[in-house]
């Protein structure tokens, strides 16, 4: 029988929640001003625990929670709790409250252990100290619900703009901005650091935004778009490179691209068997092998995978409100969540993907019972279904395609 001193698995897990820095923001915002009963802490419990649980609407929130009304106080989220009084607080509450927060949460989940192995031995092997994946996922709005979204190609939507480490698979940055914003805008506003890899897709094929990140001491891969007007200056290719058609140094002929990048390039032209399909990439790093530069583009997936993942299992395409600020605090919520999942996961050494957990905790939340007890026990029932290239390299060309790769740093 559980201790009646071990308290609720909720409370447990919103202990990895930055509280001091949240109630900061909420002086700072003004956010329970002329508040008596439901506090912006109560809301973010509400709202974490909806995230937790999969809770669809308002109504399934409250619903679910009035099932268990005499644990609400000692859970965190208040008394009596109605669905305008939810409605209210996800409407009116500044949304710079939860989005600093998530920012927050974001800075401590980038001190977390390294994930990935293979990237790990990457850098190691060619002094690197992190790769990123720059990109942005469109969730689709109706517009007449969502009468303040813009009108683009027929519906409306918001834009999730994400840099994600690829070492440690958590999000480093996340802008919410209307879907018509385009995805070059931001290039320049991402913190970019020395020796370190930051991964686009053609849709962020910007000269002068990768000239920024060159003199930030920075490297890029970056997919060709086909009507680049590109110049090839020398070929460096290494014969029997698997996979590698062409390995060039080039430089924009465009005037525009020209005078935007000045600087020599290097374009890797690679062949996937698995996909039966050439990728070219454009790169300022002339010290990586052309493999491993094919390799580390494909793990733009994992970037790809977290958009699913966050869509699917922490609920952001199921509002709670309708309005422009509820839509960004439950955004900003689903983000925080994700990140506590991450720290837990590294607290206690978990093997667990962060689904597997987050599913696995989501059952629990009102149980008294030990966190670390409660994962090892998820631990050994998940481990042998677990596939073993859960977060692998064979998402975008195939296993075939990377195998030659890794040789360079095994």
């Amino acid at each position: 029988m559980p201790s009646t001193q071990t308290s609720y698995l909720f409370n447990q897990i919103v202990k990895f929640i930055d509280r001091k820095y949240f109630e900061f923001l909420v002086n700072r915002y003004a956010g329970n001003r002329y508040v008596k009963h439901f506090t912006c802490w109560n809301q973010l419990m509400v709202l974490v625990w909806a995230q937790l649980t999969t809770r669809r609407s308002l109504r399934d929130i409250v619903g679910s929670l009035a099932a268990h009304k005499e644990k609400l106080y000692r859970l965190g989220m208040g008394v009596n709790i109605a669905r305008s009084t939810l409605s209210e607080a996800n409407t009116k509450r500044d949304v710079a409250i939860f989005r600093e927060l998530a920012l927050r949460m974001m800075e401590k989940a980038l001190k977390i252990r390294i994930i990935d192995k293979d990237l790990e031995a990457i850098a190691a092997a060619f002094s690197l100290s992190g790769f990123f994946a720059v990109d942005s996922s469109t969730i689709q709005l109706t517009s007449t619900l969502f009468s303040w979204s813009t009108l683009k190609q027929g519906y409306g939507g918001i834009k999730m703009h994400t840099l994600f480490d690829l070492l440690r698979l958590v999000p480093a940055l996340v802008l919410v901005t209307d879907h018509a914003a385009g995805d070059q805008v931001f290039m320049e506003d991402y913190p970019y650091h020395p020796e370190c890899v930051y991964i686009f897709d053609k849709a962020y094929v910007k000269p002068k935004a990768l000239a920024f990140i060159n003199s930030e001491g920075a490297f890029f891969i970056v997919r060709r778009k086909t009507d680049l007007d590109i110049g090839v200056v020398s070929d460096n290719s290494i014969v029997g490179e698997a996979g590698v058609l062409a390995d060039q140094t080039v430089i924009f002929r465009g005037s525009k691209s020209k005078k935007g990048y000045p600087h020599p390039l290097r374009m890797v032209t690679y062949y996937s068997t698995d996909k039966e399909q050439e990728f070219v990439f454009l790169t300022n790093s002339f010290t990586l092998p052309a493999s491993t530069v094919a390799a580390l583009y494909l793990r733009r997936w994992d970037i790809e995978r977290f958009f699913k993942w966050i869509k699917q299992h922490l609920y952001i395409q199921d509002f709670y409100g309708r309005s422009v600020n509820a839509v960004c605090i439950q955004i900003y919520v689903a983000v925080i969540t994700y990140c506590t999942i991450a720290l837990i996961a590294d607290e206690y050494e978990s093997t667990l993907s962060r689904y597997e957990l987050i599913r696995a905790l989501g059952t629990a939340l009102f149980e008294k019972r030990h966190l670390p007890d409660v994962i090892d026990e998820i631990t050994k029932k998940e481990s042998m279904e677990r596939p073993d290239n859960f977060y692998g390299m064979e998402s975008l060309f195939g296993k075939s395609d990377i195998l030659s790769s890794r040789d360079y740093y095994s």
